[in-house]
């Protein structure tokens, strides 16, 4: 049988005077300080665009915005503080239009139109690593620090995955907490297709989670605004294990 298609190469979307905009890949880390953590999405565009290195700070480069390991998609990166420092107050204040797909397990019910889920977001104080995110609704003791949290669902189609039913979505977060949509699906009773982390360690047969940032709009104030889009990695053509509905 084929195999999914695994990118695991840092690509470049969109260029500026002061931007970049590249498509990361799944289980990739924006930058480590840990030598055996390699590549890294600092690495690898440090490879493709050398002169743009800035020695003066961390790894190299501004990095706008963040994506969790296991998730792929659109990440800014800024050439300046100036720039980095402009991009970054959109993304604070909520202007930077962002984008989501997702595969989620089950069926997502489509009755209601989009959904909307308002749920805040705190740290899960069950997690000894400190790395879980979780929802203060049953157990707001467990919930350390909750702050609101919106995200607008969409329902694009079903199918099946490796045999099993899946609700194909897109994701628009309204706010940017960590794991927001993976904790949001999850208050729905449908966890993303492969997040291991969320499905309580138990969803780990597909090559990888199933969410990916695809569209970013920055409305810059004095140069032209950034929109741009990616492929969509959820499709048959891309991983022979993925069946689409026509809906």
């Amino acid at each position: 049988m084929a195999t999914a298609v695994k990118e695991k190469k840092v690509q470049i979307v969109h260029q500026t005077n002061s931007y970049v905009i590249i498509n990361k890949p799944f289980d990739m880390h924006i930058n480590s300080n840990e030598e055996d953590v390699k590549p890294t999405v600092a690495t690898q565009l440090a490879e493709l665009l050398p002169t743009l290195v800035d020695k003066s700070i961390c790894f190299g480069f501004r990095f706008v915005n963040r994506l969790d390991y296991a998730t792929s998609g659109l990440l800014c990166i800024a050439f300046d503080k100036r720039a980095a420092n402009m991009a970054r107050k959109l993304f604070e204040a909520n202007h930077v239009s962002k984008k989501y797909l997702a595969l989620v397990r089950g069926i997502l019910s489509r009755d209601n139109g989009d959904i909307l889920v308002r749920k805040a977001i705190g740290l899960d104080r069950r997690d000894p690593r400190g790395f879980r995110m979780c929802i203060p609704d049953h157990n707001p003791h467990l919930c350390q620090s909750p702050k609101a949290a919106e995200t607008l669902i969409r329902i694009l189609g079903y199918g099946k995955y490796d045999g099993e039913d899946i609700t194909k979505i897109s994701l628009s977060p309204v706010t940017g907490r960590r794991h927001q949509l993976r904790v949001h699906c999850l208050t729905l009773g449908h966890c993303i297709v492969g997040d291991y982390t969320y499905s309580n360690e138990v969803d780990s047969k597909p090559y990888r989670m199933m969410l990916h940032s695809y569209s970013l709009k920055i409305p810059l104030q004095d140069c032209p605004a950034i929109e741009v889009t990616t492929y969509d990695p959820f499709l048959p053509d891309h991983d022979p294990l993925l069946q689409l509905e026509n809906n």
